[in-house]
């Protein structure tokens, strides 16, 4: 009789662990982020700063790890174990850290990836308005990543995240969200990124040309294939705007290795962990370029915290620019940080539209 009552408690548990997957997963469908394939963004703030030829501009580039991927942390995706910081005390210190940086550095343009809006991951800040609140120019953001609820890890589980990217910039323009294919299909797309090209519009003064500036972050965990179609649709794009006059910059986090770098400096110690592939040879039209300080690495594996020593940590160099021929490269280079406030390092950049 007991085991007769312990059975059908047992297949009781087993009825219940179904639905109740069931009922997450039809959520998850229901609610799953859906972007059009071009949607105007919000621009907010004023700019009166003029983007004038045959001047410096100055960009910076920075993944931020929203704010909670620093020297102390590491990453379950990565090889290591936490899925955040332990207290919010980090988040807030990244954040205090960032706004020091915008203020010094002084850039025209600052491209940001993985800023969250509202992520458990990240106490919940909101981290675009802590970005924008006392930069004197325009803000806009794109949401690339946003889920009611990431179930795994099962027992700490990431849980709502709602993340993007962010530009900053001094001078007036537009802005356009433009959709990239994803990596995954049913049920992981759900839960997983939805990635884009960020693409802002500035009008140059005395010509009827414009810059156009592209912040990315492109796909990093995939086989390839989709790597390579996000690699193609941003060169048509790139290609696109340089036949009809303008001015571009395309730059942030590639996840790829860039092909100019010597990578045999930055060697690989664990396959086990995941390895970044490099951006294919004949990738760069003739005459365009990449601007990239390959000198320093750019970026580090979370499989460990951060031990303080080049020589015994997974780097990279997978954050960067283009340029189109009609931009002149005037000087660029990778801000060595200690990998401090995230997993990557800032890279800065100077250029100069060519009449």
């Amino acid at each position: 009789m007991k085991d007769h009552s312990l059975r059908k408690i047992v297949i009781g548990i087993i009825v219940f662990i179904i639905l109740l997957l069931v009922v997450g997963f039809s959520v998850l469908m229901l609610t799953e982020y859906e972007p059009e394939d071009i949607e105007e963004l919000t621009v907010e703030g004023e700019a009166t700063k003029k983007l004038k030829q045959d001047e410096d501009i100055k960009l910076l580039t920075y993944n931020l790890g929203y704010l909670s991927l620093d020297s102390t942390q590491d990453f379950f995706m990565d090889g290591g174990e936490s899925v955040m910081p332990k207290t919010a005390s980090n988040v807030n210190k990244n954040l205090a850290a960032i706004q020091n940086l915008i203020q010094n550095e002084d850039a025209d343009i600052y491209l940001f990836q993985e800023v969250d809006y509202k992520a458990k991951r990240s106490y919940n800040m909101n981290q675009y308005e802590g970005l924008k609140k006392d930069f004197d120019g325009t803000a806009t953001y794109a949401f690339y990543h946003k889920c009611l609820y990431i179930p795994y890890p099962i027992f700490n589980s990431v849980g709502h995240v709602e993340s993007g990217m962010t530009i900053l910039n001094k001078f007036a323009l537009t802005a356009t969200r433009i959709a990239l294919p994803s990596a995954y299909s049913w049920p992981m797309r759900a839960v997983m990124f939805k990635r884009c090209l960020m693409v802002q519009r500035m009008q140059v003064e005395n010509c009827d040309k414009e810059l156009v500036v592209i912040n990315l972050h492109l796909e990093a965990y995939d086989d390839g294939n989709t790597r390579l179609e996000q690699l193609e649709i941003l060169k048509n794009l790139m290609l696109e705007e340089y036949e009809k006059g303008n001015y571009v910059i395309a730059g942030g986090d590639f996840n790829q290795k860039f092909p100019v770098v010597d990578n045999s400096k930055y060697p690989v110690l664990d396959d086990s962990h995941f390895s970044a592939a490099t951006i294919p040879e004949d990738f760069l039209p003739e005459k365009w370029k990449y601007a990239v300080d390959g000198s320093k690495p750019t970026s580090r594996l979370l499989n460990e915290v951060y031990s303080g020593n080049y020589d015994n940590t997974q780097l990279y160099v997978i954050d960067g620019y283009i340029l189109s021929p009609n931009v002149e490269l005037k000087s660029v280079e990778t801000i060595e940080n200690s990998f401090s406030y995230s997993d990557h390092q800032p890279v800065r950049l100077t250029v100069k539209l060519k009449k």
